[in-house]
This record gives C-alpha cells, sequence and structure tokens, in this order.
C-alpha cells in the first residue's frame, strides 16, 4: 500500500552541508585558518531560563548576549568553540567587538564558504551547534535557532 506520509529519501537531513559566505548577514563571519581549519562566527541571545518562562519585564535581565566562535578541522568536524557572553546591558552592544577579537586570535584567515557537519555542543547550560530537526527536514543554528537550512542544502539560509 502507498504511504503518503512517509518522507522519501532526498528529503532527509544531511550530516554535512555547505555555509555560505553572506558578507554583512548572519554568515559573514564565516571562512578558514592558514593551518586549514574551518570557522564559524555567530554573534546571538538566549535566555537562561527558556522564554516562555520569563516574564516580558524580566526577559532583559535573564537574556545573555554570545559571541561564539565554533572551529572545525579541515573536512568540517566540530572540534571546539571559544565564547564571550553577558547579561549585563552596558557590555551587550560590544558583543561584535568580542567575536571579531575572537577570530583574531586565529591568526591569518580567507573568509569564504564552508562544509560543516552537523553538531550539538553545551555552552553554559545553553545548547548550541548547527543541529538537525528530522521533522521539519532542517539544520537549524543553535542557539535562537535565528537561521534555518535546507533543501536544496545549497548553502543558503533562511530566517
Amino acid at each position: 500500500m502507498f504511504n503518503l506520509f512517509k518522507k522519501s529519501n532526498s528529503s532527509k537531513v544531511p550530516k554535512k552541508i555547505l555555509v555560505s559566505r553572506m558578507e554583512e548577514y548572519h554568515t559573514h563571519y564565516l571562512g578558514k585558518t592558514q593551518d586549514e581549519r574551518l570557522f564559524f562566527g555567530s554573534v546571538t541571545f538566549a535566555y537562561k531560563k527558556p522564554s516562555f518562562e520569563v516574564s516580558p519585564e524580566l526577559q532583559s535581565e535573564d537574556r545573555i548576549e554570545l559571541a561564539i566562535l565554533f572551529i572545525f578541522d579541515k573536512n568540517g568536524k566540530y572540534i571546539e568553540n571559544t565564547y564571550w557572553s553577558t547579561n549585563d546591558e552596558n557590555e551587550r552592544y560590544s558583543v561584535y567587538e568580542k567575536l571579531v577579537g575572537l577570530i583574531s586570535k586565529l591568526g591569518p584567515i580567507t573568509y569564504c564558504d564552508v562544509e560543516l557537519e552537523t553538531f550539538e555542543v553545551t555552552i553554559d547550560g545553553i545548547k548550541c551547534g548547527l543541529i538537525p530537526d528530522e521533522e521539519n527536514v532542517s539544520i537549524e543554528l543553535y542557539p535562537s535557532n535565528t537561521i534555518s537550512f535546507q533543501e536544496p542544502w545549497d548553502g543558503e539560509y533562511y530566517t
């Protein structure tokens, strides 16, 4: 019998995807180092508690700004990360400067498109990474899943 709800093999989430660098957008800080490691820098935010548990008047106090630099080997396998975080409202505006500082520690770099494997890590209790969503056939960038990669897996993302 024909099952209308069965997903085809072509709609499975891949283990590795192309991520296209889009200057001045979410994938601006993307490239490789002189020793061929790959990197993906992200400026994002998270809440100490799930956002539905935080009253609107306390969300500002509970919000954490993050500058995360994910590092991968030359084949796109996640190795490690460095990050900076704050929940101080006065420091929130320096998050991009902090990310640029983390990237500068990599030495000479080239900004470019990269192919990366999916991965999930926890940073200070916050879920982070390029995380597959089998139900929606997508890969989400966490935390705050601001961007999503989907078929045709051509490196472009959706917000």
